[in-house]
């Protein structure tokens, strides 16, 4: 006996969504963004493969509009920039020594001022605000 396959729970106001702009678009017309965005989104939590399917979605666009986190990178856009930041001299009295400064993507910063520690006393702190991804 054959068991009806039922589709996840929430994909049917967004199929109903793209029903009704695939009703009215025009020839040539691209999927707007935020169509993407919510079939990215339930592919993220139903699966790529049923949600590409349940929204008549091309699985290999889905799939990378989903690996680049539900947007699709546009042509002219811009990718990570290199920033150069100038090595700031140590003052000739090692008055810096033990000084680290973190910063992690986030914007999570850390700055250790310990004048009297070596790296191997720094080294225990580091670690955890690293691991910690804070």
């Amino acid at each position: 006996m054959l068991v009806p396959r039922s589709e996840p729970a929430g994909q049917e106001p967004l199929a109903q969504r793209f029903t009704t702009w695939r009703a009215g678009r025009r020839r040539g017309e691209r999927i707007p963004e935020e169509l993407w965005q919510a079939a990215a989104e339930h592919a993220r939590h139903d699966g790529l493969s049923a949600t590409a399917a349940r929204l008549k979605l091309s699985y290999y666009d889905l799939k990378r509009r989903l690996e680049a986190g539900g947007t699709a990178r546009r042509s002219g856009s811009r990718g990570p920039v290199f920033v150069e930041v100038p090595v700031t001299p140590v003052a000739p009295s090692g008055e810096e020594r033990g000084t680290v400064e973190l910063v992690q993507v986030g914007g999570a910063r850390l700055i250790l001022r310990l004048p009297s520690a070596s790296s191997h006393d720094l080294l225990p702190v580091v670690r955890l605000f690293l691991r910690s991804g804070a």
